[in-house]
């Protein structure tokens, strides 16, 4: 019973010298971590169940895969958007435009799969999402950061890439051939 009761002030101090111990920068780039992780996770997981359903499933998860990318390309927009008045009036225009980047894959990536087909759609967004990387503009803002923040950008854009080269190889199995209905 003498244990039990010095065990919540040894918590708290225990937890007090944990949080003493990190710093700022290390709990933020943490928490952005875990935030882009777990945002990736259902694309992870609805990619990989396009391989292991019946062919009339798959179909609609691939649909749901792009839409879900979708969903993140707007989220995506609307952070780089809000660091528009952040710090340095210097930058806004290139934020501006860098925000609008994922907005417009997006959007033209939907009117692909709509109006063509998914496949098209989706190769659309693979080269966007992979060319991204190499853009002037964007390497200019980006090696600004830190390294850790770079190392997390290209991590997450290797992640996604191959998500999006899955879903596009279940568009363009021959064996299944999703395609037709298109057709």
């Amino acid at each position: 019973h003498f244990f039990y009761f010095f065990l919540p002030q040894f918590e708290s101090q225990l937890c007090y010298k944990i949080v003493s111990d990190m710093k700022d920068h290390d709990v933020l780039f943490r928490s952005i971590r875990g935030i882009a992780y777990i945002s990736v996770g259902p694309l992870i997981l609805l990619t990989a169940s396009l391989w292991f359903t019946n062919d009339e499933s798959a179909y609609i998860l691939a649909h749901l895969a792009q839409i879900y990318f979708s969903v993140l390309m707007f989220f995506l927009c609307g952070s780089i958007w809000s660091f528009r008045n952040y710090d340095n009036n210097h930058y806004k225009s290139r934020i501006i435009i860098i925000s609008l980047i994922p907005l417009a894959v997006a959007v033209i990536g939907a009117f692909f799969s709509i109006f063509i087909n998914p496949a098209w759609g989706i190769l659309l967004i693979l080269v966007s999402t992979f060319s991204a990387r190499h853009l002037k503009i964007i390497n200019s803002m980006i090696s600004l950061f830190d390294d850790s923040y770079n190392n997390l950008f290209d991590k997450i854009s290797i992640i996604l890439c191959i998500c999006l080269v899955l879903i596009l190889t279940y568009w363009v199995n021959p064996y299944t051939y999703p395609l037709e209905i298109y057709n």
